[in-house]
């Protein structure tokens, strides 16, 4: 039997699931993927070529760039940007829009405005900057690190907060692993940041970790550290 055969029976099969309920949400991710490449896919079996992108996870399809679609999937320039496309504009509809009077009431909250940290395949780590009625009033990517660390220095991470006149803070960064345990760099640095937060008069709130689709707040978790007393000379080495 021939490719362009095979193709066309997985995406008849991706169709029938739908029409025979009317409802998107019954379609697995492989029958949606089989859908979007049928037409850019031509000389491979795309049900192959499927099962290949799940065994990563479709997060990390959110991470490769044009020319590294092109060489997944043996596509021409036109065809790999177009994926590209789609996939990009998968990543910012699942990004919630920040409002200027979105409220953080609890963990909960800020994972869902970190939504996009999930499919990094670097560690970012990024500051949440709040006013006194807990409205948020910005964010900012303090910076990106390598495959399993982030460099931030409590200089350049209260720079921005005390810039906006925030009251309060949230930290966060993401672990590519997909595993949001802290680890004892993590629970270091929260310690650092806290102690640093009281100094400059700006409350440290939580610091929240992302792995795919699961998180670790600290403050949830009760392991967020209890500042210990610092002087100012030492507070933001």
């Amino acid at each position: 039997m021939s490719i362009s055969i095979l193709n066309e029976s997985a995406v008849r099969e991706a169709k029938n699931v739908y029409f025979h309920s009317c409802d998107a949400g019954r379609l697995s991710s492989k029958d949606l993927l089989t859908v979007i490449l049928e037409p850019i896919v031509r000389d491979r079996s795309i049900s192959a070529m499927v099962d290949d992108i799940l065994q990563n996870g479709l997060s990390h399809l959110g991470t490769l760039s044009e020319f590294e679609l092109s060489v997944l999937f043996g596509l021409d320039e036109r065809q790999s940007f177009q994926l590209m496309s789609v996939f990009e504009l998968a990543k910012r509809m699942n990004a919630p829009i920040i409002k200027d009077e979105l409220i953080i009431r609890s963990p909960e909250d800020v994972k869902d405005v970190l939504q996009d940290l999930k499919y990094l395949d670097r560690e970012h780590f990024v500051t949440i900057y709040l006013n006194a009625k807990n409205h948020m009033i910005g964010r900012e990517t303090i910076s990106v690190g390598s495959l399993d660390s982030s460099i931030a220095h409590p200089r350049e991470i209260f720079k921005g907060a005390i810039r906006r006149g925030a009251a309060n803070v949230i930290f966060a960064h993401n672990h590519p692993s997909g595993i949001p345990d802290p680890s004892p760099e993590d629970i270091m640095i929260t310690q650092r940041l806290a102690e640093v937060g009281i100094i400059v008069g700006i409350e440290v709130m939580d610091h929240i970790i992302i792995g795919g689709d699961k998180y670790y707040s600290f403050q949830e978790h009760g392991t967020f550290p209890v500042p210990r007393e610092i002087g100012l000379s030492e507070s933001l080495c």
